[in-house]
């Protein structure tokens, strides 16, 4: 096996070149040096690898070297933390990456300036710029940014420095503004290839509701930024959040796809190619992240193999995929994902296989040797391949997340049965919708059982006490002497050469039908489940979302219709919020209520622009930003009807009740929902000048439920108002930690006593009401009748 020791005393030049003090010349020499000593004693086989070894450890060192940037006035970085404003030009060369609130582009900059410095100059090297989602960005565009440069944070426990070294930016800007100097730059190939990884994307999140669309968007296209923390956390508490990155699974079913598609016109050998071209196509759709190239790489090998008729090793695969890589970017070894994807293939290489001939021995003990065989199989994928990974990145997990996950050996079986009907039919479900979006519904309607089933086993699994083990800091030298006893253990016990595992054949994982059955019956129980769950009841429902601060108010009509009132601050709360309330066939809202000049309040509603179905927005806000003129041009482009809100206006909701709009202001809207005997006032977007006229309203007296504006603030709260309207239940939408703290001395004195109901610490406050009867339930604690 020269390849590996090649590989592994190379990678420990990388880490060398980037510890000792030695320069790139140095290392050079010394590298020169042993290629020299090692031809002259070719004939003495240990003095032969000791320099040649010696030689690629040094040749790691200086490929280092020469990967650091060389900071010079012609760099980008050179201007960093100057505490003057610059002005840069560059063109988007990544794919960009959309939180709430901004959206991060990639630069490759081409020219820096700044008049207080007299500075102007054309620069190199690449920056991360922050802009607004005012515009629509995408690969390619030519942008201008102004804003204050910095070298990226080094903390102690996560350095953002060194997270965007090992992707070659070593300057960013925080808060830019950016203009858009023009569009359509950057590689044509690319440019398609993103272009059309951002129509799938949006095509998943108007077909799969949330958190089942961000889900499907993190494992078939990449894009993990819409899944929540609280999500995420469950993942990383139940060992599953190898499920939602991009493996070798994912490009093993495209190779395999091309290749039953092609052989039957191009033959076997020939038929490798399209798969290749597949193989190379999809790493670049889903961004070719460390996993992804180390997957695509060994995929491309196997491949080669095949056609040239040769038989792949699993262990030279990976040694050569890790050469390449970090010869492409030596600081790719200190990725997290790296280490992870290569710590988890090791583990599959080496141990699957002996794990798998140890479960037959055992089951052997109890059926025949046909059946234990028959049995080891479902066995050894969802259970025994998982501990096979689980050995190699235990120490690199403690270390990253300083805990261990001891229910993944329960979790892990339960949902890897529904990761192929996941990806294969979520995966029609994408590219069918692509070209049609009502072809893609029906298959969304298969396919989601299975991500809402995934994600919801993980939630259970993840609050079972005692499921997670905390560990600590674990330091290089316990980190060292595992590795050596795991691997020392496995060189004593290892079988022959001639018997170790080998990545051939490459088949393609399909269940056969008997495994089948369990995805197939959960798919119909998840299926009628959500078609009852979502059914209309006769009832209204109105529900305070908990999108984490501001206001999101979601009303539910007897005969199933929605009204959406704000949104709250961020797009990404609110949308799995919606995807748990909405029913699955009918993702669309009658109405939308922009009711809040407030950009915290809205900005969330950009969730649903270009994802759902809007029948009518009603404007009763002035347009005091850009977020919400940008929504209205967007729902006009979309030719959606918009109203403009006036005082006295009603929304009919059927059965007697409305919603009416009894007051706007500079800041937005207050609102009375009239169901039956109830009477809800939801003050949105009041302002102190307007709350003190509603008190003329008869209406006003004796309110079933209040919403409190901005958490029960004082100065959205006058004196006395919640006295004269005397609420028998009071709602806060507050953030963690916000509310009570600070109310005024009378808003404290009318909260004695009454029933108080906050969506920071119950969650999702909702009230259902047939008119006559009211019931009040929250996610977190039901609040009772």
């Amino acid at each position: 096996m020269p390849l590996v020791w090649f590989a592994l005393a190379w990678l420990a030049g990388i880490a060398a070149g980037s510890n000792l003090p030695l320069q790139g010349w140095q290392w050079g020499l010394l590298a020169a040096t042993s290629s020299i000593l090692a031809a002259l004693f070719r004939r003495v086989r240990r003095d032969r690898w000791t320099f040649a070894l010696c030689a690629a450890l040094s040749l790691g060192a200086c490929r280092f070297h020469l990967s650091e940037p060389r900071i010079h006035p012609g760099h980008i970085a050179f201007y960093n933390d100057l505490r003057q404003q610059l002005t840069i030009t560059g063109v988007v060369v990544e794919d960009p990456k959309v939180f709430d609130g901004y959206v991060e582009l990639t630069l490759a900059t081409e020219r820096v300036r700044s008049t207080p410095l007299a500075l102007a100059r054309p620069v190199e090297g690449r920056a991360l710029v922050r802009a607004s989602l005012d515009h629509h960005w995408a690969y390619g565009d030519w942008v201008r940014a102004e804003g204050y440069l910095e070298t990226p944070e080094h903390g102690e426990d996560f350095s953002y420095r060194d997270y965007l070294a090992r992707r070659r930016i070593f300057s960013m800007m925080p808060v830019a503004h950016v203009r858009l100097l023009g569009r359509g730059n950057g590689n044509p190939l690319l440019r398609a290839i993103y272009g059309m990884r951002q129509r799938l994307l949006g095509t998943l999140y108007n077909l799969f509701p949330d958190p089942e669309a961000s889900l499907l968007a993190g494992i078939l296209l990449g894009i993990e930024t819409g899944i929540t923390p609280e999500v995420r956390d469950d993942f990383d508490r139940t060992g599953t959040t190898h499920i939602i990155a991009i493996s070798g699974f994912n490009l093993t079913l495209i190779a395999g796809l091309f290749i039953h598609l092609f052989r039957r016109w191009l033959g076997n050998l020939r038929g490798l190619l399209p798969a290749a071209f597949g193989v190379v196509l999809y790493a670049l759709l889903v961004g070719a992240d460390a996993a992804v190239m180390r997957a695509a790489i060994m995929t491309l090998l196997v491949l080669s193999a095949r056609f040239l008729g040769r038989q792949s090793h699993g262990l030279n695969s990976l040694a050569a995929a890790a050469l390449i890589m970090t010869a492409l970017n030596p600081r790719m070894l200190w990725d997290l994902g790296f280490q992870l994807s290569f710590a988890a293939t090791l583990g599959l290489v080496l141990y699957a296989e002996p794990l798998r001939k140890g479960s037959i021995a055992a089951l052997s003990h109890f059926v025949d040797q046909a059946t234990a065989e028959r049995l080891s199989n479902p066995l050894s994928e969802f259970l025994l391949f998982t501990v096979a990974a689980q050995i190699t990145t235990l120490p690199i997990l403690a270390a990253a997340t300083g805990r261990l996950s001891l229910i993944s050996l329960v979790a892990n079986p339960i949902i890897l049965p529904l990761q192929p009907g996941l990806m294969i039919l979520g995966g029609l479900a994408a590219l069918s919708g692509g070209l049609w979006l009502p072809l893609g519904r029906p298959l969304a309607l298969l396919a989601w059982p299975f991500p809402a089933l995934t994600i919801r086993a993980v939630r259970i699994l993840a609050q079972v006490p005692g499921s997670t083990l905390p560990l600590g800091a674990s330091g290089f030298t316990s980190i060292t002497l595992y590795y050596a006893i795991l691997f020392g253990a496995t060189a004593w016990a290892f079988m022959p050469e001639e018997k170790r595992p080998r990545l051939g054949a490459m088949p393609i994982p399909l269940p056969s039908p008997a495994r089948w059955a369990l995805p197939t019956l959960a798919v119909a129980a998840g299926l009628v489940w959500r078609a009852w769950s979502g059914a209309p009841d006769g009832r209204l429902h109105l529900t305070i979302l908990d999108v984490g601060g501001g206001d999101a108010v979601l009303i539910q009509t007897p005969q199933g219709e929605a009204v959406l009132i704000n949104g709250g601050p961020s797009r990404r709360a609110l949308s799995e919020a919606l995807g748990s309330r909405l029913p699955l066939e009918r993702r669309r809202l009658a109405w939308v209520v922009l009711a809040s000049a407030d950009k915290s309040q809205i900005a969330g509603l950009e969730a649903v622009q270009g994802r759902m179905d809007v029948d009518h927005v009603l404007v009763a806000a002035p347009l005091a930003s850009k977020t919400s003129e940008r929504m209205i041009q967007g729902w006009r482009e979309q030719g959606t009807p918009i109203d403009q809100g006036r005082i006295g206006q009603r929304l009919d909701l059927g059965e007697g009740q409305w919603l009416e709009v009894m007051a706007i202001g500079d800041q937005g809207a207050t609102f009375l929902l009239q169901a039956g005997r109830g009477r809800l006032l939801l003050p949105v977007g009041a302002d102190p000048d307007t709350l003190p006229l509603l008190r003329k309203h008869p209406e006003m007296h004796a309110l079933t439920a209040l919403l409190l504006p901005a958490c029960g603030h004082p100065a959205l709260n006058p004196p006395g108002w919640i006295g004269w309207s005397n609420p028998g239940l009071l709602l806060l939408s507050c953030s963690g930690g916000t509310g009570e703290v600070g109310l005024s001395t009378d808003v404290e004195s009318a909260l004695q006593g009454r029933t108080i109901l906050r969506t920071d610490l119950h969650g999702d406050i909702e009230i259902v009401t047939d008119g006559l009867r009211l019931w009040v339930q929250t996610s977190r604690r039901n609040a009772g009748k």
